[in-house]
């Protein structure tokens, strides 16, 4: 069995106070529409560089000052408004721009102006955005922004030109995205740049040739849908998916799996996952979320041996003799020699 250190949680905000010898008291702050909150529903949750918290939920999007909401919702009378309710991703850029993935193409928040910038999906146009449901949005080291959506696969935008250049799945190209649905996106130390797909599983970008190679449950991956992923101190790739954990050797091409039986809050995960400033990893599910150390997660390299303890013919136990089938204890036989008589047996 696995040594872990997988916490399982299962609300969505806590504060915590001091800590006594006795009890460890936790208060939970819920907050919903209620208080303000356009929707219950939350897919997408940011902090900016200000401050403010932003929601992306079913119907609008919200920005939380830790007081008041102040939701932005779609306007057909206004064509600076948000371009559909439905908010799916949400992400600053080195810049401090903030990009809005919804069910209906993605949006460029102008703070001064208070205004959002459409970029949609044109079917006359190859150089627009390939599918108007985005799903992930994230800035590698080059400062290039990539946009995964949910059936148009992978997006690289030109925020100067407004170009999109597209790479999708190709029956008749192998080393071609592996699937169109775009759930993460991950650049890690070396530079590399991970695609995480639902359907099609994790997918390394070459982006010299343009090659995609593929790593699917035949290869080793618990689950081709992939959630979430995160990269620890040690280079070893963390990915949530529909079949629990895997961390993810990239030297080595290699996986090692968690379940319900290392503490998993349920081997099903979704698409909240988060790595904080302190190198805590949290993982979202369907059952709360698992909040844990990568480095403290530790593997039982021991395996126990097999011992057989018992050797029955026709359900009677065989004890050692000189009539026996045993010369000796069972668990040290090495080989037992039957008639045909005693063609039923146990161990």
């Amino acid at each position: 069995m696995n040594a872990h250190f997988f916490i399982i949680i299962s609300l969505i905000l806590m504060i915590s106070p001091p800590v006594s010898a006795q009890k460890q008291n936790l208060k939970f702050e819920h907050i919903s529409v209620e208080e303000g909150l356009s929707q219950s529903t939350v897919y997408a949750i940011w902090q900016d560089s200000q401050g403010f918290m932003w929601f992306g939920t079913q119907d609008g999007l919200n920005k939380y000052d830790g007081y008041q909401f102040t939701v932005y919702r779609h306007d057909p009378n206004d064509a600076n408004s948000l371009s559909h309710n439905e908010i799916f991703a949400i992400y600053q850029d080195s810049r401090g721009t903030l990009w809005i993935g919804t069910g209906g193409g993605l949006n460029q928040f102008d703070r001064q102006q208070e205004r959002f910038v459409h970029y949609i999906h044109d079917p006359q146009n190859t150089e627009s955005l390939s599918h108007n449901t985005v799903s992930a949005i994230y800035e590698d080291k080059t400062k290039t922004l990539w946009i995964g959506t949910q059936g148009g696969g992978l997006n690289k935008f030109d925020r100067q030109s407004g170009q999109f250049v597209r790479y999708q799945h190709d029956k008749q190209n192998p080393t071609s995205l592996s699937h169109n649905e775009v759930s993460a996106i991950y650049e890690d130390k070396t530079g590399t740049l991970w695609v995480g797909t639902y359907g099609g599983g994790l997918n390394k970008f070459d982006r010299v040739t343009e090659r995609f190679y593929a790593y699917r449950e035949k290869d080793g991956l618990a689950n081709d849908a992939i959630y979430g992923i995160l990269e620890d101190e040690q280079g070893y790739l963390w990915l949530s998916s529909n079949h629990g954990l895997s961390k993810f050797n990239p030297a080595t091409e290699t996986f090692k799996h968690y379940d319900v039986l290392d503490g998993l809050q349920s081997n099903e995960f979704n698409a909240a996952y988060h790595k904080s400033r302190h190198g805590e990893f949290f993982f979202g599910g369907i059952n709360g979320f698992n909040a844990f150390y990568p480095e403290r997660v530790k593997d039982n390299a021991y395996i126990p041996p097999i011992v057989i303890t018992n050797f029955s013919i026709f359900n009677q136990t065989v004890n050692p003799g000189k009539t026996s089938p045993l010369q000796q204890h069972i668990s040290t036989t090495q080989e037992i020699t039957l008639s045909y008589k005693q063609s039923f047996f146990f161990l």
